[in-house]
């Protein structure tokens, strides 16, 4: 690909202001010759540039602006920065949400095996758990899920899990 085939929408500013090498200058003039695409956008642009040189000159600043603005400056004490701010908060960004999961995975995986030892507990009891009328008499039944741990175990008893 040579240099006329690529489009110079990014140097059309540069072109309009005169701020091109002549020869760069020639290479944007002969693509535009033969491009209509960046032609528009250069028509687009000498436009636009035209409007704004119509504007009136911005109004000068109030009286006594730049000295309000150095006092303002000065008055402005200089906040700390956190200790992530002096590290750099973007590469830590991560941290928070990672340390969050990792807090969450944590807890689910305790609450597992917590779980898996209550059932092996109960799985080692079996003997006095077959009957539910039994256990029941016995008040070993407190909560629901001590219910559901009974029908559990009754029903692994009798082969249907």
């Amino acid at each position: 690909m040579t240099r006329r085939e690529i489009h110079v929408e990014e140097e059309l500013t540069a072109l309009l202001d005169g701020a091109l090498e002549p020869a760069r200058r020639a290479e944007v003039e002969a693509h535009l010759a033969g491009c209509a695409g960046c032609r528009a956008g250069r028509d687009s642009l000498a436009a636009a540039l035209a409007t704004i040189g119509t504007l009136p000159p911005p109004a000068p600043p109030l009286p006594g602006f730049e000295q309000r603005f150095y006092a303002r400056l000065a008055r402005e004490a200089p906040r700390r920065r956190s200790l992530l701010e002096r590290l750099g908060a973007r590469p830590l960004r991560w941290l928070v949400p990672a340390t969050g999961l990792a807090a969450a995975l944590a807890v689910g995986i305790w609450v597992r095996q917590d779980r898996q030892r209550a059932d092996l507990e109960m799985a080692r009891h079996l003997d006095l758990l077959e009957n539910y009328v039994e256990v029941a008499s016995l008040d070993l039944v407190e909560t629901p899920e001590d219910l559901d741990v009974v029908v559990h175990l009754d029903e692994i008893r009798e082969g249907h899990p």
